[in-house]
């Protein structure tokens, strides 16, 4: 058995100071407990095979300084979730710094050290020094919860990577008042989630110095579920989305990071509304409009990149035959400016990442309300029968795009194809519930649907410019612009019906495996499929 289940939120602290106006706080005072905040200093060993055994089977392996004692940890299957890690830690006292597994003999995860470690000697990795300031905090709801600041240094050799980070820790209660208080904080303070462990920052220390070394976690790492619940298949969303904020605040805001975090937005709205039978529907509803404005904000900023993308491959076309001007190019970059100062603004102030957590939380809330009635999350006999409702829809639906051009039609099913497709992916890492090749489908089909679109607000987004202030020949660009785009939508129209055909068939193919993992789970529990249900 483990000592308990670490769960915790970092939140990265620029200004150290932070801290003395955080445990002032009379929100915060009121949640004290005991005679106030406990300074001490740490340092702490991190040790690993050569052949980085360890790291390989998930499991981390530390030697700390801890006041007058060491303590030795092993920290399992190490991984996060949704802004905040969840991970089994066992801790043994021991004589000094030198590593040893003789302390978890006899345990589970001794024998797992002992067959991933087998005959090899462990090394130095790396180390860390800091000093942790630490108040306990009793929430309104009853959830203890240590508020730990840490300011120091991890060191790799000469190198080192500075510490600045905020640790909510729960101590007992639940995951959902964890999650509320650091929403909270983040808004107020104006912080983002640090999602990497000092231990992963280590290792991106270690392998700056050494590039040779392997990295057995990466950030894009999508680890299997083993039951496809709604905490489980929103956390890599939420998870996604605190990373690809923090990029595009690193990239200066560059398009492809714009892009990026507006489709794991999309990506998270699209599971709230594909799990919307089995949630309460108004708080649904509130977080759905939030996440709803994000997309909205940053699509506009998404549509002008598209637009000046087109604009240069329209620019170089025509070269030969005119020069064209960099009126509109500025126009559009000073639109672009304006939105995207107020998106890093708002990610700056913490807005999102409060908003963010306040709805994992929720999500949680539900999920403890079920525990607490005894009743069951949804089930993946319930996603079937839901996905397949979805799936047999779309694909009669997708009749109507085949002889129209009207877009508003085409709109509509493009959305609905990128929301599912959004959920395939989710569901992809559920390996009964796997399908990329109907995940590919799914993409081809809504990228080409997105040409025809993007062409449509191409021209809706230069009609809206004011046409009072230009000359005749910028007027004449902009007239020539739009007919070199129509001539293109002209020709995804006409080979529209071979796509809508190709996805229909995707889709049927889709259908019959669906039914026959459906019909198989009901044989097994005593339930005789029907005539027009395939068999086992």
């Amino acid at each position: 058995m483990s000592d308990g289940s670490e769960m915790e939120v970092k939140l990265a602290v620029a200004d150290s100071r932070l801290f003395d106006l955080i445990v002032a706080h009379p929100e915060i005072c009121a949640m004290k407990m005991g005679t106030g905040s406990v300074t001490q200093s740490f340092e702490a060993l991190y040790y690993d095979t050569p052949g980085f055994a360890l790291q390989q089977n998930g499991i981390a392996y530390r030697v700390r300084h801890e006041g007058e004692q060491w303590i030795a940890t092993v920290k399992s299957d190490i991984e996060s979730g949704g802004g905040f890690s969840n991970r089994e830690e066992w801790n043994e006292p021991v004589e000094g710094p030198e590593p040893s597994l003789k302390p978890f003999i006899g345990t589970y995860i001794g024998d797992r050290l002992l067959m991933a470690v087998g005959q090899e000697r462990f090394q130095l990795l790396f180390s860390t020094r800091f000093m942790r300031t630490v108040t306990m905090l009793l929430t309104p709801n009853g959830s203890q919860i240590e508020m730990a600041m840490d300011r120091g240094t991890i060191w790799s050799g000469m190198e080192g990577t500075p510490i600045s980070e905020l640790e909510l820790e729960l101590k007992s209660g639940t995951i959902s008042d964890l999650l509320q208080l650091s929403g909270w904080i983040a808004g107020q303070w104006h912080l983002l989630p640090e999602a990497k462990s000092k231990f992963a920052r280590g290792l991106e220390l270690l392998r700056s110095n050494s590039p040779g070394i392997p990295n057995f976690f990466p950030d894009n790492q999508q680890k299997e579920i083993p039951k496809p619940t709604t905490i489980a298949l929103s956390n890599y969303s939420i998870s996604s989305i605190f990373a690809s904020q923090k990029r595009l605040l690193t990239e200066q805001a560059a398009s492809e990071s714009v892009r990026e975090l507006r489709i794991q937005i999309r990506s998270l709205r699209s599971l709230l509304k594909f799990l919307q039978p089995t949630l309460a529907k108004e708080e649904r509803q509130l977080h759905y409009e939030k996440m709803r404005q994000w997309g909205t904000l940053l699509g506009s900023i998404r549509d002008i990149d598209i637009l000046v993308a087109v604009w240069n491959k329209f620019s170089v076309h025509f070269n030969p035959v005119f020069s064209s001007s960099e009126y509109w190019l500025e126009t559009l970059k000073g639109r672009r400016v304006f939105l995207m100062e107020e998106v890093v603004h708002r990610i700056e102030q913490g807005e999102l990442t409060k908003q963010i957590f306040e709805l994992q939380s929720w999500l949680y809330q539900e999920s403890e309300q079920l525990a607490n009635e005894e009743e069951e999350q949804p089930s993946e006999s319930q996603l079937l029968k839901m996905l397949l409702e979805a799936i047999k829809e779309l694909r009669e639906d997708i009749r109507a795009v085949e002889c129209t051009s009207e877009i508003k039609t085409i709109h509509r099913l493009r959305i609905r194809i990128k929301q599912l497709r959004y959920v395939q992916e989710a569901l992809n890492r559920v390996v009964r519930l796997r399908d990329e090749e109907f995940t590919v489908a799914l993409k081809k089909t809504q990228s080409y649907l997105g040409k025809i679109h993007d062409n449509y607000q191409i021209k809706w987004l230069l009609e809206k410019f004011d046409a009072s202030n230009i000359d005749h020949k910028l007027s004449l660009e902009k007239e020539l612009f739009i007919s070199w785009c129509n001539r293109d939508t002209t020709e995804y129209l006409v080979n529209l019906p071979k796509v809508t055909e190709s996805f229909r068939r995707a889709a049927k193919l889709r259908l019959c495996t669906l039914t026959a993992l459906r019909t198989n789970r009901r044989t097994k529990s005593g339930h005789h499929p029907s005539a027009h249900e395939p068999g086992k």
